[in-house]
Formats: structure tokens, sequence, C-alpha cells
């Protein structure tokens, strides 16, 4: 039986760097014994070499010493021929699996053993190095190699492997197979080929605050731990690119140049993290605590975990998907100083926010605030009925590039209500507009005066009720009924109202209004209003009420106008 061996000049070159000829290991391991009725162990002393060769049976060989430092073999079960190993007489430690899954160990409880070479041979074999420079070649099947202390260097071979370099600055290389190569806690700087197949880079975090970035280096990535204890990794031949950063307050950013060469997913575990992507299609986990996600470029996917987390988008980012989970989760999205177009709907439980420019579409479920810093231009915004969803309030922030001031161009910020029957009030002064009423609150911030900026609510379907008479803002509200029995009050400024299907009642309010009733049987009142109880008299309409048509005439036929159950503001009382 021939032993599988590495051919590529990669392999090669990887033993010379770590300071090992091929040829200088000798024709011991470059041919494999034959596999015998039992493991047997042979010491060379010309070579300084012990070998240990198993069967085609599953094999736990476990190589250790004495506190003498006589090396010995499944703790002296397997007599030694030739002579007797022991660290001042030994160089290298050969052990041959051979066939079946076999477990190949280099067990160091009472002292440092020479460097080893481990051979799993066929079978999915499990092999672990020692403090030494030890190089493991998984060979066929699917093995976990684990080379601990020293320089080493690691061959998994063929089929599905698992390749952990441990201590000391290692190289790894998966060879063919979907690979997995890992990082750990106390590694440090190593060389990670994939090979062919699907490879994995895993990186495990530790405890503590640590800050992370991936970034490319020509056809290759660099992985590194910039705080604390740095360390690198230099990737090439993989395909992602994982890490588990655990415990603490801890940050990543990837680097542009990185789609072309490998997928990232990030898992910022607990602690309040700040995790950015790279410009490919990657998947960020908040994990437990406080954490702020940016999805770059890329088409990305971010599960915000338990805690109060934020995704942000900046232009030139792609459509995204956000899962908030636990706690109360944000969306920052901010748009350019362009004209722009956004909408939020609901589509079933979850939310589709859209963006014009650049056809970007963000899913979102479990956020309940969304703020949209629209920025400079002619915007355009709609927020739909997020009936069903799990949207608490819409910010709709319309200051210019800087924020706190408006941005002097024409915006408009559209609210749509329900099918069924909405009580919707418009409150707010100076810069600021709330409206509420509807499963999410919806505010406008720093908008420009009428008639630059406007704020329309669109009742929909239903007999609704839309009352701004609480609203001083500056920003000019437009009022639509939509089909249904509607009654529509303007705001303090100059308004729009439109009754639209329906017998509707319009009231206008102090300013300058422009009341249009629509088809149906409607009632428009406007000026000064002065009520005495909840029952307006013949008279009273006669004398304050104006149809759509502008006429001055009015005739009543016998129908009473009821006002609705709403207060007042003082100045029409």
């Amino acid at each position: 039986m021939t032993v599988q061996r590495p051919s590529h000049t990669r392999a090669r070159r990887a033993l010379t760097v770590a300071g090992i000829s091929a040829l200088a290991l000798g024709a011991t391991y470059l041919s494999a014994p034959q596999a015998s009725a039992a493991t047997t162990a042979s010491y060379q002393a010309s070579a300084r070499t012990l070998t240990v060769i198993g069967d085609n049976n599953a094999n736990t060989i476990v190589v250790s010493r004495n506190a003498a430092g006589a090396i010995i073999v499944n703790g002296g079960a397997i007599a030694v021929s030739g002579g007797v190993p022991t660290v001042a007489n030994t160089d290298t430690i050969q052990i041959f699996g051979l066939g079946g899954n076999d477990v190949l160990t280099m067990n160091e409880a009472n002292g440092a053993l020479p460097r080893a070479l481990l051979f799993g041979g066929t079978g999915n074999d499990t092999l672990t190095g020692g403090s030494g420079g030890d190089q493991l070649f998984g060979q066929a099947g699917d093995d976990t190699l684990l080379g601990r202390g020293g320089v080493d260097v690691l061959f998994g071979g063929t089929d599905n492997d698992s390749l952990t370099g441990g201590d000391a600055d290692d190289q790894a290389f998966g060879e063919a197979g979907n690979d997995t190569l890992i990082w750990n806690p106390g590694d440090d700087t190593d060389l990670n080929e994939g090979g062919t197949g699907i490879d994995t880079i895993v990186v495990n975090g530790g405890s503590g605050a640590e800050e992370f970035s991936a970034t490319a280096n020509g056809q290759r990535v660099r992985f590194d731990r910039v705080t604390p204890a740095p360390f690198s990794l230099d990737i090439g031949g993989g395909e992602k690119l994982q890490l588990a950063a655990n415990g603490g307050d801890d940050s990543f950013v990837g680097g542009n140049g990185l789609a072309a060469l490998i997928e990232l997913t990030v898992d910022g575990g607990e602690g309040n993290d700040n995790l950015r992507g790279g410009d490919g299609n990657d998947i960020l986990l908040g994990g437990a605590g406080n954490d702020v996600v940016v999805g770059a470029r890329g088409n990305d996917v971010a599960l915000l975990g338990a805690g109060d987390d934020r995704f942000d988008w900046d232009p030139g980012e792609g459509s995204d998907i956000v899962e908030g989970q636990a706690g109360r989760d944000r969306m920052l999205f901010n748009g350019s100083n362009g004209d722009e177009a956004f909408e939020t709907i609901a589509v079933g439980s979850r939310v589709r926010f859209t963006r014009d420019v650049g056809n970007i579409v963000m899913d979102l479920n479990d956020v309940e605030d969304l703020l949209l810093n629209a920025k400079g231009g002619n915007d355009q915004v709609k927020v739909g009925d997020l009936s069903g969803t799990d949207i608490v309030r819409q910010t709709v922030d319309l200051a210019a590039d800087g924020g706190g001031a408006p941005d002097g161009a024409g915006d408009d910020v559209e609210v749509v209500g329900t099918n069924g029957d909405d009580v919707i009030q418009v409150k707010g002064r100076s810069a600021r507009q709330l409206v509420t009423g509807l499963s999410a609150s919806v505010a406008v911030l720093h908008a420009d005066p009428a008639p630059t900026d406007r704020v329309t609510i669109n009742a929909a379907i239903g007999d609704d009720v839309v009352s701004g008479n609480e609203l001083r803002a500056p920003a000019g509200l437009v009022i639509r009924g939509g089909v249904g029995h509607d009654v529509l009050v303007g705001s303090q400024g100059d308004d729009e109202i439109f009754g639209e299907a329906g017998d509707d009642v319009l009231i206008g309010g102090p300013g300058r209004d422009r009341l249009d009733g629509g088809p149906g049987d409607d009632i428009l009142l406007e000026g000064e209003i002065l009520v005495d109880g909840e029952i307006a008299t013949k008279a009273w309409v006669a004398k304050n009420v104006r149809v759509s048509d502008g006429s001055t005439a009015v005739t009543v036929g016998g129908k009473q106008l009821i006002v609705p159950d709403y207060q007042l503001p003082a100045a029409t009382r």
C-alpha cells in the first residue's frame, strides 16, 4: 500500500518553509509499510526515528513519555523493537494509521515529545500533534487534524476534513473536499489554503472585547485581529470565512474587494457589537446585546438577535434582509442629496421598504422603528398601512445633509390609513409633525414651510375621522378621505381637504383652505365655527356652510348637521 502524499508544489513549499525538506524525511514515510495483524512499533537508532504502524482496523495509538524521558506506545502495552527510544535519542516519531477509523495522538502529559509525522491512511481519522513542528496528513476519509503546539503543517487530503493548527504559526492545506480550517483563541498567525471543494475558514473569538477586520490582498484574503494580541490569517482558496466573535463588545469591518474572493458570516455573540460587512453578500448576526450592524455593499442578511439593535444603510449599498428578533430594533436608512422616492408597505407580517434610486428593496421583520434620513432633493415618501407588522413608528427626517435644518427642496410625505374606520390625529408645531391613530405612528421632522413641503393623510377605505386641529407645524397639510363617510378637520394653517367618495364633513379651520367634497352629499365648513352643543341648526348651517362649487345658496333639505365628537381647538370654539 502506498501512502497518499501531497503532490502539488505548494505542499512542498510549506514543508520547506517549516524547515523540513520532503527529501530529508526519507523513504520511511514516502512509502507506507504493509499492515500487519496488530499494531507494531520499532526504533531505528541510525535514523533517530520511532515508527508505529497500525493495522487495517480502527486503531487507537497514543505515544507518550514517562518521567525519565523514555518514549512509550499505548502506555507501554505495545513493545518497541530495535531499542529504547527516548526524547534524547529520537528526533522524529512517525505513526501510520493505515486502514480503519484511527485515532493517533501525541500525549505530552509528562513532558514534550519530538516532532511527529502522523498519517491517517484510509478511514475517518483523528490526528493530534504535540509541541514540536509536526506534520499531519489526513489522507483519505473525513479526518480531524489538530496540530497543537509548535510550527505545524497540516494536510487534509481527500474528502471533507477539519484542520486546526493550534498554538504557534501554522500552515493548513485542506486539499480536496469541503474542508473546515479553524482558528481558536491562543492560536497564532497562520496560513490557510483551502484547495479544491467548498472550504470554510472559521475564526473563534474570545470572551473579551476584540477588533477584527478582513481585507482583500490581491487574490488572497487577509484576516486580522487588531486588538488585543494581534494576529493574522493569510487565506487562499477558501470560499467562506466565518467569525464567531463570542463574548465582549466586538467590532468587525469587511473591506472592499472581498466579493470575488470569499463569503462572510460574522456572529458578534454576546455584547454590544459593531459589525460591518464587506462588498459581497454577507450574513451578519448581532447576537445578544445592543448591536449596530451595517451590511455595506452587496445583498446581505442581518439577524440582529436579542437586544435593542440598529441596522444602518447608506447610499451605494445593496438590498438587504433584516431580522430584528428580540428587543426593540431600528433600521436607519440614509438617502442622498438627489431626488428620491421611498415607500414602506406591509407584505403579510413583514415590511418592504423601497428606494427607487438603485432599485433598493429592504425586507424587514421584527423591526419596530424605521428612521429615514431623506436628506437633500425633492423627495417623495409614502408610508402604507403597516397593520400586522412589528413597526410601531416611522420617522421621516427631511433635513439637509448634516441635519438640523430643512433642505429647502419640495418634499411630500404621504401616510395611508387602513381599510377600516380610522381615527387619525395630526399634531405638532415648529419642525415636528406627528401622525397617530394607526398601528404605526409617523413623525415628520425638519419640514420646510408650506407650500414647499406637504404632509398628506390618505384615509383610504372606511368611515374615517382625520383631525389636524392640533397641528401648527409649517408643512402644508393635505387630507384625502378616500371611500367612506368621513369627517376631515384641517389644521391651523392653509390646508387642502378632499372628501372624495362618500358623504363627508369637511372642516377647514382658521387658515386659507381648499375644500373639495367630491362625490356624495358633503358638508363643508370654513371660517369662524361657533358650535352650541352637538347638533347644528339649519340657520347655522345656512350661514356657515359653502358647497364645493362655491355657490352661496344652501338648501339643507331637512337634514341635520351632526358635529363630530372631538375637541375643537380653543381658537375655533
